[in-house]
């Protein structure tokens, strides 16, 4: 078989392919091999067909994507500025129509004028018909990303933004995402006059990380599969992308048009096989960043192995990093991810595959990139959770107050706030071993994949409605009850997915700091310059690929030259940390917002103590 007959054939489930057929997800770094840099190629075509084309012949694989990334249909929406990067995806950096006023003064001129592509859009067509013009499309499918309608409509606003209209005001969500559908087709029209075979459609924003399952069934579902039935409509093929925990939807996901589920599908590609390898394939997960950035040759090859045995044994399964891979992934992991792939063949025996019990899916509890929380184990939540123990009146104040943050319920907070002054305890007990208990419950809850960010949100809604009563009596005793000052946070420079970094920020600003949010694409003097002014005692950055930790190191290496290198806490955390990183930096790793509200804690009251 070509690679395009082995990729059509385990796509539409009609035959065997005669090996696993491989996506390397080769486009910033394949890029790379050109000889160009991501930013040079976005804005030349034919450029990046050329060097996607060297990638191709150096590493193989059944595909050659055009494009990069999700931000093409958000970048035909004016006022939308990205910044293109020299070494991986291009970053947002200011949302196209952040208000009400704008987003009506760009749907009237989008309804006078019609849609208009960016420049971007344009090159991607270049981009495919040289590919096409190359005779790729012979013996390979050209693929190409696009950002789907609801994670369009929250680039169009900003995430926090649109989370807060699907709770107050889904009338104006729908609106705004009945205009993003409308550009998204527009998008992947144009990439099929141009060649291009499917469309893959990111959207992240659907993960159940971010909606609960109702919420996506009702804002996100009917726009998806209005999407696929045009795209079928007009002689495409449509793909689904998303991110992280789907488990939740994944039998939606099955039903909503497309020919094929992608993305990291936590808890694991097995489960989404079980649950729906029947009725649709399935394309992943080998683990991006633990697996092919930090892993070797032999754990790649191992974990492509356990997924052809545990997904691919009956066919209808392409194997794939769970989501972009970075611009430094080494050769020699790419090198084994394909290789292995062309040498497992069908009928597959798997018997032949070796031993695989020690080795683990992405989203299992043993995967070496398996997070837990970092409250496991904390005996305060956990009685509070249990309700364990003795209760005295103190006891039931805390109780009541922690069931109001988790059951979202303002009034209750508000009456046992009251209560707790009334029987004599002080606001700071109220707020932290109440309140926050609540929060960080919640919290620990969510990243237990039990809540989700919108609960985080009403949760927090909670406690600030609870705030006003106790702030005059937490100024008056001057400090916020305990150890108190101001943390500046932000996504580095190339980073634009927001909501783990809103968590945190949310959780902080919980536990009485003041937080200063410097947002998205923050560059290292930023950081600096801004913890200088506010006075802050702590700088924590969030990195969601590898290339942009490097912009952790440059703060670092600012401060040290400044001769501050003692002077703030420095955090790191988010999809491309760890602690091994963190560690090589020289500052503190945080995989959660619960564990940044600890390291923050503790680090203030051992320079008290000192």
């Amino acid at each position: 078989m070509t690679s395009r007959e082995r990729m059509f054939a385990a796509v539409t489930m009609t035959d065997l392919p005669d090996q696993v057929p491989c996506v390397p997800l080769l486009m910033a770094r394949g890029i790379r091999e050109g000889g160009i840099t991501v930013d040079e190629a976005l804005r030349d075509g034919e450029a990046s067909a050329h060097a996607k084309a060297k990638a191709l012949a150096k590493f193989g694989g059944d595909v050659i994507i055009a494009g990069t990334d999700l931000f093409t249909p958000v970048e035909c929406v004016e006022g939308c500025e990205l910044d293109y990067l020299p070494y991986a995806q291009p970053s947002l950096v200011k949302h196209p129509t952040p208000t009400r006023e704008a987003f009506y003064r760009f749907k009237e001129k989008y309804e006078r004028e019609g849609f208009q592509p960016s420049a971007r859009v344009l090159e991607i067509q270049k981009e495919a018909r040289t590919m096409v013009k190359l005779g790729l499309k012979d013996t390979h499918v050209i693929p190409t990303p696009v950002g789907g309608p609801i994670t369009t409509a929250q680039l169009m606003t900003g995430s926090s933004e649109f989370l807060q209209y699907l709770s107050d005001d889904p009338d104006y969500a729908l609106e705004v995402t009945e205009l993003a559908l409308d550009i998204v087709k527009n998008v992947c029209r144009m990439m099929f006059e141009a060649g291009i075979d499917v469309c893959n459609i990111l959207d992240p924003f659907n993960s159940s990380d971010i909606l609960p399952p109702d919420v996506y069934r009702k804002h996100g579902l009917p726009f998806q599969k209005r999407l696929f039935a045009y795209i079928q409509e007009i002689g495409g093929i449509g793909f689904t992308h998303t991110c992280t925990f789907t488990q939740p939807i994944w039998r939606d996901i099955a039903e909503n048009g497309c020919l094929n589920f992608n993305g990291d599908m936590y808890p694991g590609m097995d489960h989404a096989k079980r649950a729906i390898g029947g009725q649709i394939s399935l394309m992943g997960t080998l683990s991006p960043f633990s697996t092919l950035m930090h892993g070797s040759p032999e754990d790649v090859r191992n974990e492509v192995k356990k997924l052809a045995a545990e997904v691919g044994y009956n066919g209808g399964f392409i194997c794939m990093p769970g989501c972009d891979i970075d611009w430094t992934i080494p050769d020699e992991n790419l090198h084994a991810m394909i290789q292995q792939c062309a040498e497992i063949r069908y009928p597959m025996d798997i018997a032949a595959l070796g031993d695989l019990s020690s080795v683990y899916i992405a989203g299992h509890p043993k995967h070496i990139g398996k997070r837990s929380s970092s409250v496991a184990g904390d005996e305060k939540v956990e009685a509070a959770k249990e309700h364990r123990g003795e209760k005295t009146p103190e006891d039931e104040v805390y109780e009541k107050l922690v069931e109001a943050i988790m059951d979202y319920d303002a009034e209750k907070a508000k009456e046992w706030v009251q209560v707790g002054l009334d029987r004599g305890i002080s606001a700071q007990k109220i707020v932290f071993d109440g309140l926050s208990l609540g929060m960080k419950i919640v919290g620990d809850m969510y990243e237990r994949n039990e809540r989700f960010v919108t609960d985080m949100l009403k949760a927090a809604k909670t406690m600030d409605a609870a705030m006003p009563l106790l702030t005059p009596l937490l100024e008056s005793s001057g400090n916020s009850g305990g150890p108190s000052g101001t943390i500046v946070v932000g996504l580095v420079r190339g980073n634009t997915q927001d909501i783990g970094k809103n968590l945190v920020c949310l959780m902080l600003k919980a536990n009485g700091y003041k937080v200063i949010d410097l947002g998205k694409n923050v560059k290292p003097e930023q950081f600096i310059d801004t913890a200088e002014r506010e006075s802050a005692v702590a700088i924590g950055m969030s990195v969601m690929t590898n290339s942009s930790t490097v912009y952790v190191e440059k703060v670092v290496e600012m401060l040290k030259s400044q001769g501050k290198d003692d002077k703030y806490l420095l955090m790191m955390g988010g999809a491309a940390a760890n602690r091994g990183i963190a560690d090589k930096f020289g500052v503190r790793y945080g995989l959660d917002a619960n564990a940044a509200v600890s390291l923050v804690k503790e680090y203030l009251e051992h320079r008290v103590a000192a």
